[in-house]
């Protein structure tokens, strides 16, 4: 399949007489629970469940490092339907080669390459010495300010793009709190966003999924 055909996929499904239709378990060597076998004629199988998805969410919540049990739990918490984000194979390895998250906003809007997290390199001027971005704080803004060293020593400004800049954001709690989900991922430390509700607080701050959690009230 072609790489901008890859997307995780939803699957809703109504509990039949003979229950789902699905087995899930583990694999030996590998974090997760994925589907073992789908029964022919189940709502599993209407709903696009197939053999050997990997299960990343359970009626919108991350499982991803969750136990067996913790994960039949939580499929069991709501006694006639389920939903399961999932990712096959291919799109798995695919979002893990992008240091991609998956999330439920990829089932509609596709992986955006836009999103995918380069890994960091310092650059080496002609003499040999490195430069690294730096964050300064001046008047309430994060700007980045970012500085070679050519090769007579003098320095060569590299600002330029203000999407590459971080950002700040403040949120005011609503009724239904600030509106984006916190978690970790193996791969990588620290903590990132996982998805914004649309138009919450901190949909208006202008937080997004995939961004990386740097500092909390200064």
């Amino acid at each position: 399949m072609a790489k901008d055909q890859l997307k995780p996929r939803l699957c809703r499904m109504l509990k039949g007489e003979s229950g789902y239709g699905f087995h899930l378990h583990g694999e030996k060597g590998k974090s997760g629970q994925f589907i073992r076998k789908v029964e022919p004629g189940s709502p599993a199988e209407a709903a696009g469940l197939r053999a050997g998805d990997r299960v990343v969410e359970v009626n919108g919540l991350n499982v991803e490092q969750e136990t067996h049990h913790q994960v039949v739990q939580r499929i069991k918490a709501v006694e006639t339907e389920t939903r399961l984000l999932v990712v096959d194979k291919e799109t798995d390895e695919y979002l893990c080669s992008l240091r991609l998250t998956c999330t439920e906003d990829m089932v509609h809007n596709g992986i955006l390459l836009s999103s995918a997290v380069p890994p960091a390199k310092a650059l080496a001027s002609d003499n040999g010495e490195v430069w690294k971005p730096q964050l300064e704080l001046s008047g309430g803004n994060l700007q980045r300010h970012s500085h070679s060293f050519s090769s007579n020593g003098s320095r060569k400004d590299l600002n330029g793009q203000k999407d590459l800049c971080p950002r700040l954001c403040h949120l005011k709690k609503g009724p239904n709190g600030y509106g984006f989900n916190l978690h970790s991922e193996k791969s990588r430390p620290g903590q990132f966003i996982r998805s914004v509700d649309p138009d919450s607080p901190a949909s208006r701050a202008g937080l997004r999924p995939q961004d990386r959690l740097v500092e909390v009230r200064g």
